[in-house]
């Protein structure tokens, strides 16, 4: 008899097999995370030399460097640049008269580490965050030095007269106006951009292509120095022909010309939407990486050219936080001061999957409790014993099943005896027994399977819901329930199987509780395959599996998790105890037993015979 085939009150051979292939399964587990819960795909960044510079900075034609380029000088015109600063109850914005640009944008009402969350940041290359170039999106931002007026209440214009020379080889002049509007409340504003010929004839203004172009980016806030796994993301979103789409450009920069209702530089908490008036512009849009995290994730709205003298667009652009409350406004136009309406913003929000319904009723349960207490954790603790209230009668049919499974037991391992050598009639006698008995053995799973769809419900609550972000629990150790919780920080290790920069308090609680519930909730050998290492596994060996998989889950799913766990292992120490009562009334009701003398077994009846 060899070793792995001795029993001596320690694991026998299966359990050792199933205890090597938990290793395997860690592995299979993270990739299982990466399906689950994947991090925000991002193109890698291409090669130098996949992006020619003479494909980015096309030389234009001499025209387009006439219309560019002013040939005389603006009386007018300031001689030195100036900022200016426009403030509403949710903006503080900075612009400057060198191109009429808006250099800052910070929202008042929300904060990261530094301080007001600024929407607009500029490249690492000097280049501006929010931008205006004639011509394509490659060409040079204006930065010509301009008039400014303020002819009204939130109000900033910017103008300058520039000129083109004609084919005569006159320099004409056509004036240039940038004029933006912002209203009390309203984390959208409007620009409108107006170019007038001072001679009845189409303005040659740009590159012959394009009139100008208007560029969001690099990047929007906020600021960070990485983006670690679940905390933040950068992605390019349009709507298109009614239709919500995720746009990830090839070879890090894509035009197209299909005209979108909408296109949207999207983070995690905050967007910025560009909304173009109905002319048909061109959008480019450009997603790079560099050392892991993205460095440009932008979108240019390029204009066709001009032909007539004059023209005004107008651009309306939202600026703000992923918030379900503030982005539906734009729907109807009673509830926002730009009347806007079937905008659908919200469609900016990620989610949409088949559990989006059961998203929607946990996130008003969450926040009708957090109305209550003021505590997201605590809220996601009511919310939890909500869950169990509304589920428990699957459960407690779960639950009386695992007991019945306990009460057959003896009888199923009759049959497992007497047609051991025969599986197939074995799983044919098990079968009639089933239907004899009137017990499903699934049923026993229900506790587990009706868990699921909640956890990925709550799993995407947590990464989608603006005001978990940074929702504290407990100060010091859950400062941010969208978030992984860490007790001590340090840099990367990477373990092949497992990358890990934190030791993590809470996945070793829900171990904990994984384990209380399994073992709760163990039932005995239900299959003639099924031996008891391979049930030593399925209570030890899975929820080890899983504490890898959610190690780097946000800590409020935990924090669900662990109270829904505690909460089912009350539940079942209830009900164990309501059956077993239940059997010592049934055993104290039943007739007793009378003993026949010298009848042996055969002597003990029923006490009414």
């Amino acid at each position: 008899m060899s070793i792995l085939d001795r029993n001596e009150g320690g694991f026998d051979a299966r359990t050792l097999i199933a205890i090597v292939l938990m290793v395997v399964i860690i592995t299979i587990g993270m990739s299982v995370q990466n399906v689950l819960f994947p991090r925000e795909a991002l193109p890698e960044a291409p090669p130098p030399e996949s992006i020619p510079i003479e494909s980015l900075e096309a030389a234009a034609p001499a025209a387009a460097l006439s219309a560019a380029s002013p040939q005389a000088t603006d009386p007018t015109a300031p001689l030195a640049e100036a900022r200016y600063r426009l403030s509403t109850d949710v903006f503080d914005a900075e612009f400057t008269n060198a191109g009429g640009e808006l250099v800052s944008l910070r929202l008042k009402q929300h904060a990261d580490a530094s301080g007001p969350v600024e929407m607009l940041l500029d490249g690492r290359d000097g280049s501006r965050g929010f931008s205006t170039s004639l011509g394509g999106p490659a060409g040079q931002p204006l930065d010509a030095l301009m008039s400014v007026s303020m002819p009204g209440e939130g109000v900033i214009e910017f103008s300058r007269t520039f000129y083109y020379r004609n084919a005569a080889g006159e320099d004409v002049p056509y004036a240039f106006r940038k004029r933006y509007e912002f209203k009390p409340g309203e984390y959208l504003f409007r620009l409108s951009v107006t170019v007038e010929n001072s001679r009845p004839e189409a303005l040659p203004l740009g590159d012959g292509t394009y009139a100008y172009s208007l560029s969001l980016g690099p990047q929007i806030g906020p600021e960070y120095e990485t983006l670690p796994k679940n905390a933040d993301f950068r992605k390019l979103v349009v709507m298109e022909a009614g239709k919500r789409k995720v746009i990830n450009p090839k070879n890090g920069m894509e035009t197209f010309s299909t005209r979108v209702s909408w296109a949207a530089v999207a983070g995690k908490y905050f967007a910025l939407i560009a909304v173009p008036d109905a002319t048909s512009y061109d959008a480019t849009y450009r997603s790079t990486v560099a050392d892991g995290f993205p460095v440009t994730t932008s979108i240019s709205l390029s204009r066709p050219a001009l032909g007539a003298s004059a023209q005004t667009d107008v651009f309306h652009f939202y600026a703000g936080p992923k918030s379900a409350r503030e982005l539906a406004r734009y729907d109807d136009p009673k509830q926002n001061g730009f009347k806007r309406a079937n905008d659908r913003f919200e469609d900016v929000l990620e989610g949409g999957n088949m559990l989006g319904w059961l998203e929607a009723i946990l996130k008003w349960a969450l926040n009708v409790f957090y109305g209550i207490i003021p505590n997201y954790g605590v809220a996601i603790m009511f919310v939890t014993l909500m869950v169990r209230l509304v589920t428990f009668p699957l459960t407690f049919k779960g639950s009386k099943a695992t007991a019945r499974m306990q009460e057959l037991q003896p009888k199923m391992q009759e049959l497992q005896a007497k047609y051991k050598g025969n599986p197939q009639k074995l799983n044919q006698e098990m079968a009639e027994f089933y239907k004899r008995e009137g017990y499903n053995p699934m049923s026993g799973c229900l506790p587990m399977l009706i868990q699921l769809p909640f956890f990925f419900a709550m799993y995407s609550l947590f990464n989608n819901h603006f005001d978990l972000r940074g929702a504290s629990f407990i100060a010091g150790w859950i400062n941010d329930l969208s978030l992984p919780e860490a007790v001590y920080s340090f840099p990367t290790i990477n373990l092949v199987i497992w990358r890990v920069s934190a030791i993590r308090l809470l996945p070793v609680i829900y171990l904990a509780s994984q384990l209380l519930y399994g073992k709760l909730m163990q039932q005995p050998t239900t299959s003639p395959g099924q031996s008891q290492g391979q049930m030593k596994f399925m209570m030890y060996g899975m929820p080890v599996v899983f504490f890898f998989v959610l190690y780097d889950v946000p800590s409020g799913l935990l924090v669900y998790w662990i109270t829904s766990n505690v909460l089912t292992a009350v539940q079942q120490i209830v009900i164990n105890r309501i059956i077993h009562k239940k059997k010592l009334e049934d055993a104290a009701a039943a007739p007793p037993l009378r003993i026949v003398p010298g009848k042996g077994k055969k002597g003990i009846k029923n006490g009414s015979n």
